[in-house]
């Protein structure tokens, strides 16, 4: 991995929370897990340093994925983090819905073996696109 970058990670399942930060780290990468969608909108809005890039599972209480979505992506100070909703299965509806709202990247939840793999792929696919827009 060419640079560490500061994610922020949401889902409501800790052994997820748990094992998503533990494949990052091993990439080289620092992790801010929440299992609450509020109290990581108060960290993002409150937090001078903001993360490079926010990973956030689709299905949770209270605040949804989509939800916590619309809100960053309506906020002047946070739309431009790059977003990837993370979710065990993508209805091509909701995949529609996902690019209209301006998610960069949709990541299926794999099995444990496939993970690392995954997120690798979204992690260099980022620092790319984020090479060629500079």
């Amino acid at each position: 991995m060419e640079k560490s970058q500061t994610i922020f990670y949401l889902d409501d399942d800790d052994e997820d929370l748990d094992f998503f930060k533990e494949v990052a780290e091993e990439l080289g990468h620092k992790v801010r897990g929440f299992s609450e969608g509020r109290i990581m909108l108060l960290v993002l809005e409150t937090d001078m340093q903001k993360p490079d890039i926010i990973f956030l599972d689709v299905h949770m209480p209270i605040l949804n994925g989509q939800e916590i979505l619309e809100i960053i992506k309506k906020s002047d100070t946070l739309k431009k983090i790059p977003i990837v909703m993370v979710s065990g299965a993508y209805p091509k509806k909701l995949v529609k819905h996902f690019n209209d709202l301006g998610v960069n990247y949709l990541m299926k939840k794999h099995h444990v073996r496939d993970y690392k793999e995954a997120l690798e792929e979204v992690l260099n696919a980022h620092l790319t696109n984020c090479k060629a827009s500079s």
